[in-house]
């Protein structure tokens, strides 16, 4: 996720606590590679299970007018699991998408925001009508003569592992001159910048998702789901011009995947919590 402060045009109000405290939908531009485990399950099926996974974010157009702003993006995340001693999940998983972001100023100190990711979770294989899905998020924020928010809303997102509906809820906050805080759901984020060309931050969001898949010598389509919550360490370093180079360590936590094998049965897994590491480069502009 991204954590550049932005400017809102409010009467008294300054440099405000803004970028990174997006929904966990929003992605940063840039590419992507990260590694998770392998490690073995705590109950379930399976000895050994892991996901290694490269994501690319690219913008496509930004416009503003007046109050108003949008911007659109492409996305793709490719996913590769590794679960020893079952059959499941021997695809490559993809997620294309087509992120939006509708962003209006209400008024001396509030903002609505409206996002909406429609794409494919698909290995490929499969295309149609059940690999079609979409994020969402819908989000106000009233803003305070410090700069720090409130903010409040709706998300469905695939990272929780289905598409149920939850709560967006948080308070962002400069805490010191140097850092700004988000404590909230399903996002909390502290990031302190040591100068303008780096910067740390630790943060807590989910990090999974859904396919649909072709299961080898199964008719039909089958979807699997998986479940993860990543807290993290990482750095951001401003390389040169719009690029920035960032690298995180953490840990995985209430791990759950359920996917079909080559026999047609269900298998379920309690991943062991483990670590995981990504690495990558921004675009910034």
């Amino acid at each position: 996720m991204t954590f550049i402060p932005m400017r809102i045009d409010v009467r008294n109000i300054g440099t405000v606590v803004a970028g990174c405290l997006c929904s966990c939908a929003a992605a940063a531009n840039g590419l992507y590679w990260a590694n998770e485990g392998p490690a073995a399950p705590e109950n379930g099926a399976g000895t050994e299970f892991g996901r290694s996974e490269l994501s690319l974010t690219l913008p496509l157009e930004y416009k503003k007018r007046g109050a108003e702003q949008v911007s659109s993006s492409f996305h793709l995340d490719m996913s590769k699991f590794r679960w020893s001693g079952t059959t499941a999940l021997q695809n490559d998983y993809f997620w294309i998408s087509l992120p939006l972001e509708y962003r209006q100023k209400r008024g001396k100190n509030a903002e609505f925001l409206l996002r909406a990711e429609p794409g494919f979770m698909t290995d490929f294989n499969v295309l149609d009508s059940e690999s079609l899905a979409m994020n969402a998020d819908l989000i106000g924020r009233i803003y305070r003569r410090s700069g720090a928010f409130w903010q409040f809303g709706l998300t469905v997102n695939r990272e929780f592992g289905d598409f149920n509906p939850r709560p967006v809820i948080g308070m962002a906050t400069k805490a010191t001159r140097d850092t700004e805080v988000l404590l909230g759901f399903p996002q909390t984020r502290i990031q302190t910048r040591w100068s303008n060309d780096l910067s740390s931050y630790v943060h807590l969001r989910p990090a999974g998702g859904v396919w649909v898949e072709e299961v080898k010598d199964q008719t039909g389509t089958f979807k699997a789901n998986y479940t993860n919550w990543k807290l993290g360490l990482g750095g951001e370093f401003h390389w040169r011009g719009a690029l920035w180079l960032t690298a995180e360590l953490g840990q995985m936590r209430h791990r759950r995947i359920v996917a079909t094998d080559t026999t047609g049965v269900q298998v379920k897994a309690t991943p062991a919590d483990d670590r995981y590491w990504q690495a990558g480069i921004e675009l910034r502009y």
